[in-house]
């Protein structure tokens, strides 16, 4: 569940449940970068959605760790494969 506008908006709840229920049949996946709205619309996080996604499950199921593997050295302002002094 998210909340704010399109491309910027905020995590704001998961359903554990319904992510349990997919344990339970063995595998659950969950796609990173974007969510709903409280009206029904989808919703896209915004730079860095995916990461954000992963802490925030990592967060829900209170994990011991959440790894990240990316093409990056680090976090940077925009997006350093395109604009090399990012």
């Amino acid at each position: 569940m998210t909340e704010g506008e399109h491309s910027n908006a905020r995590i704001i709840n998961m359903h554990i449940e319904k992510i349990n229920d997919y344990l339970d049949d063995g595998v659950a996946i969950i796609p990173g970068f974007q969510g709903i709205s409280k009206n029904g619309d989808i919703t896209t996080i915004g730079r860095g959605g995916s990461d954000a996604t992963a802490v925030a499950v990592a967060k829900i199921f209170n994990a011991d760790s959440c790894e990240i593997y990316t093409d990056v050295d680090g976090v940077f302002s925009t997006d350093p494969n395109k604009i090399p002094v990012a």
